[in-house]
């Protein structure tokens, strides 16, 4: 979920924000982008902590598993987490909103010129997307190289719990980088994936927002380049434009978005669209449908690579002591990842892929 300060450049440029104030060194509107980056994490935490306690048993033990942030860029900050459930993923969704709205009125209680606009998505782990460790500080890369194992489980929990210290590259967030253009401060829009979710905790009565649909339009890189739905959660607060944005709709014919017909128009766009449906928490099937295509195909080469690993660790014991009695087992050998042990604590079967998660 990414969240941005909208006039943030004139706000920065005006003299009466660039101007030092109070004896501070800095400028003006310093306070400001310490404030947000500081607080808005801060809020998003107290939201998520109220709504999963007032979830109970709905949501599972989730506690720990907040909205955490990822990176900052420029004016925006990106959190990330591994939704759980289509509960969890609602309840992450909604403190983020419930901080939107807070976060909001602060601003125009300071009566500062700026607001606030957020979007959101899904990207699958560990395909069609990947977590790439980053490295902090070069002089202790060599000692932190080859600790842990990019291809198994404790490696994708790892950036579950620290993902400022990786990276997340692939077909899903580069989408939700796209769609956060048509964000703006009264519409929070979601990938195709995320609305899809979305609208099925609707229709459970786990989802208290309403949406919007925008039409379609081409997203650069995204599915060929083919109109690409875009998808809203009504983050108006004002009661005033509310009821002039529901006075329009009557004048065009326009009506509310129903959670069951989004859901099912969304559902049938991903068939068309080549787009796996999401899959949430460990071991949970996507829909009866089985794992999807692109998790299947990780799978397979996995296995696959298992195979080749252990037969060229084979044919290497066999060349260095020829005499040595074969009786075909492959018991002393190592997988490829069994190469890269994990510290005795985090150790685990490395002969399975990581399960699908984020």
């Amino acid at each position: 979920m990414s969240v941005d300060l909208v006039g943030s450049t004139a706000f920065k440029a005006n003299k009466k924000h660039s101007d030092h104030q109070n004896g501070s060194p800095s400028p003006a509107w310093v306070d400001e982008f310490r404030t947000f980056y500081k607080d808005f994490p801060i809020k998003v935490g107290e939201a998520y902590r109220r709504i999963i306690d007032v979830s109970g048993e709905e949501v599972g033990d989730t506690h720990d598993n907040h909205p955490r942030v990822w990176k900052t860029i420029g004016d925006e900050i990106i959190f990330c987490s591994r939704v759980q459930s289509v509960e969890h993923t609602a309840a992450s969704v909604s403190s983020f909103l419930k901080a939107l709205e807070q976060y909001s009125k602060r601003l125009e209680d300071d009566e500062k010129p700026l607001r606030l606009k957020g979007a959101g998505w899904l990207a699958a782990f560990p395909a069609p997307n990947i977590s790439i460790a980053v490295t902090v500080d070069p002089i202790q890369a060599p000692a932190q190289a080859g600790t842990m194992s990019e291809n198994t489980e404790e490696f994708e929990k790892e950036a579950d719990i620290a993902p400022n210290r990786f990276d997340f590259l692939g077909k899903g967030i580069d989408t939700g980088f796209r769609i956060a253009k048509n964000a703006s401060d009264d519409r929070f829009v979601t990938s195709v994936q995320l609305g899809f979710i979305l609208a099925r905790a609707a229709t459970i009565r786990k989802f208290p927002h309403t949406f919007g649909y925008h039409g379609r339009e081409p997203l650069k890189g995204v599915i060929d380049g083919a109109p690409y739905p875009v998808i809203s959660v009504n983050t108006e607060r004002s009661e005033i434009k509310s009821k002039l944005k529901s006075r329009e709709a009557a004048l065009t014919g326009e009506t509310n978005i129903q959670p069951h017909a989004l859901c099912d128009f969304l559902e049938t766009f991903m068939t068309v669209a080549n787009i796996d449906r999401p899959c949430l928490g460990e071991e949970q099937d996507a829909w009866s449908d089985g794992w999807p295509e692109s998790y299947l195909r990780y799978q397979a080469a996995f296995a696959k690579q298992l195979e080749i690993d252990d037969k060229n660790v084979k044919q290497v014991a066999e060349a260095r002591d020829p005499e040595e009695p074969n009786d075909g087992s492959l018991d002393n050998s190592k997988s490829f990842l069994e190469t890269f042990p994990l510290p005795e604590e985090n150790s685990s079967d490395s002969t399975h892929p990581p399960e699908m998660g984020k």
